[in-house]
């Protein structure tokens, strides 16, 4: 959601891989003495004593009140909250989803000064296409953990299979916190494209919404010969004209201007402007964390009041987990603020990449198509059934289904 964000203030390789085998280091850890260009194995385990101090944390979390007869008006709903506490301190098992992780080959590489963390699951198809899949914030790897199967073993023989690979996006998760200023979706874009060469991939697709929507359309602006296709389920743009504004039907004004109007993006002015007052708090606070992360699975998923109705309860604290036992609440939260000192406002020329977009009714900043035309080649749009801003998570069927049709459709 980059221009949103604007508007808020505003893949040789294996055998690469192979060569360089080495003990597996701890999550966190970084390699001593390691070449640049060393892509390593690797598995996650965190340490007994930082599970025991998160569960202890929430334990001693200190109660706001709450206005009687309220729930999701005023911000995180403290009933909802409390309950995913209480099953976060007492009956949630990091353990058996750190091994659901550890199922997928992991490794990580240093690109630009930055560790890279990345899922690389391969097909066993010789025709498989190379697919890159880009989370966004709040998300995580976590996101695409049940898309990864049927995309790498299709049970249809004719349709498309992909290798696979989920990087963790810098300053997220086993990425680690980023060490430098800059890292802007450019940035990101220009990282993931050393990524797919070092892993011998001359060509590619990239699949992402929100955040993993604008870095994969840097990605294919800055290496258009490498980028065969992008599938986006999310595509945020200015009004073309203060006019093209007045002129949206009231369909279009509640699909592209609701989520402003209600004063649901203000999380988006903070992170913005000042990420490193809001990571004091998150930082310190696990149920803080969880509550700032809470209301936007609130907001953003296709849900009937109650977002784990719609998201499964373990693969959200999973996903909060990640940020919080990683160190990467703040750093996370700087991609915005990063992107806003970066942004120089001036309208990119249109996109000739072919796109597939997928847009799930209750994802927020859906523009017009007429908007999106004189700037994207969009090759595929398929108007879905159901589901919201968290695709793979909510609907992953039918995000898997539509993967393969825009790049079966592209590839012939």
């Amino acid at each position: 959601m980059k221009s949103a964000r604007r508007g808020a203030l505003t893949m040789a390789a294996l055998a690469a891989a192979l060569l360089l085998l080495v003990p597996v280091r701890p999550a966190g850890a970084q390699a001593e003495m390691a070449p640049p260009a060393a892509v390593r194995p690797f598995k996650i385990h965190i340490p007994d004593s930082v599970l025991a101090d998160l569960r202890r944390r929430v334990a001693q979390t200190k109660w706001p009140d709450q206005l009687a007869g309220t729930s999701w008006e005023y911000g995180a709903d403290i009933g909802k909250v409390r309950e995913l506490a209480d099953y976060w301190q007492n009956g949630y098992d990091w353990r058996a989803q750190e091994a659901r992780i550890n199922r997928f080959a992991q490794f990580t590489t240093q690109i630009d000064g930055q560790t890279i963390h990345f899922i690389h699951e391969r097909s066993p198809r010789a025709d498989a296409i190379p697919l890159l899949l880009l989370h966004g914030w709040p998300g995580s790897i976590v996101e695409f953990l049940n898309v990864i199967e049927p995309l790498t073993h299709p049970k249809d023989s004719h349709a498309p299979a992909f290798d696979v690979v989920i990087p963790s996006l810098p300053g997220f998760a086993f990425s680690g916190p980023t060490t430098s200023r800059g890292w802007d979706p450019v940035r990101m874009a220009r990282a993931f494209t050393v990524l797919m060469e070092r892993l011998g991939y001359p060509k590619y697709g990239v699949q992402g919404g929100d955040w993993g929507s604008e870095i994969a359309q840097r990605m294919a602006r800055a290496a258009p010969g490498r980028v065969i296709g992008l599938h986006l389920n999310l595509i945020f743009v200015s009004p073309p004209s203060p006019q093209a504004k007045q002129a949206l039907s009231a369909e279009e004004r509640r699909r592209y201007l609701q989520w402003w109007d209600e004063g649901r993006s203000g999380f988006v002015a903070l992170q913005a402007s000042e990420p490193q007052t809001i990571a004091y708090a998150l930082t310190d606070s696990p149920v803080g964390w969880m509550a700032w992360v809470a209301v936007r699975f609130q907001d953003l998923t296709d849900n009937d009041g109650d977002f784990l109705h719609t998201v499964d309860r373990d693969t959200f604290l999973t996903n909060v987990s990640l940020y919080w036992l990683t160190g990467t609440v703040g750093s996370s939260m700087r991609l915005y603020r990063e992107e806003q000192l970066a942004d120089s406002g001036a309208v990119a020329p249109r996109l000739l990449t072919p796109i597939g977009y997928a847009v799930f009714p209750k994802d927020c900043c859906v523009a017009p198509d007429r908007w999106l035309a004189p700037l994207y080649n969009i090759v595929q749009e398929t108007k879905m059934p159901r589901g919201g801003h968290f695709a793979a998570l909510e609907q992953p069927d039918l995000l898997v289904q539509d993967i393969r049709a825009f790049f079966a459709k592209i590839r012939h």
